[in-house]
């Protein structure tokens, strides 16, 4: 697992990667988004923490500039890498201990055990 400082990084990755597909996991007080990238004979997971809801569906990468931006359409310009953020409802990349500390902060005693039954059933 790689932590990277921010969505612009996260972006230079999928860049430079050629994986041009960013996941995004909202959880009750984050958002992450991370891109899986097979590494040798493992994977490597980049990810970024988000304090605040991105209501994005792609990232523009700026070809010229280097800017990154955040649209809720498909923008048809060639001096945009337009990467899709795909919005993840089940996966098996991220760890659960990580998962689960996202899902505890705010819940209730028993919210918590809902969230984190559910959190145990999308995993296994």
């Amino acid at each position: 697992m790689v932590k990277v400082k921010s969505v612009t990084d996260l972006v230079n990755v999928a860049v430079a990667t050629q994986v041009l597909l960013v996941h995004r996991l909202n959880t009750d007080s984050k958002s992450i988004f991370y891109i899986p990238f097979p590494a040798y004979d493992s994977l490597a997971i980049y990810y970024y923490e988000a304090e605040e809801a991105f209501k994005g569906k792609y990232f523009l990468f700026n070809t010229f500039t280097g800017e990154v931006q955040v649209s809720e359409s498909y923008v048809n310009d060639s001096k945009f890498i337009v990467i899709p953020i795909v919005d993840v409802v089940e996966q098996e990349f991220l760890p659960k201990d990580f998962i689960e500390k996202y899902y505890i902060k705010k819940k209730s005693k028993k919210k918590k055990e809902e969230c984190l039954g559910e959190i145990k059933a999308s995993i296994s």
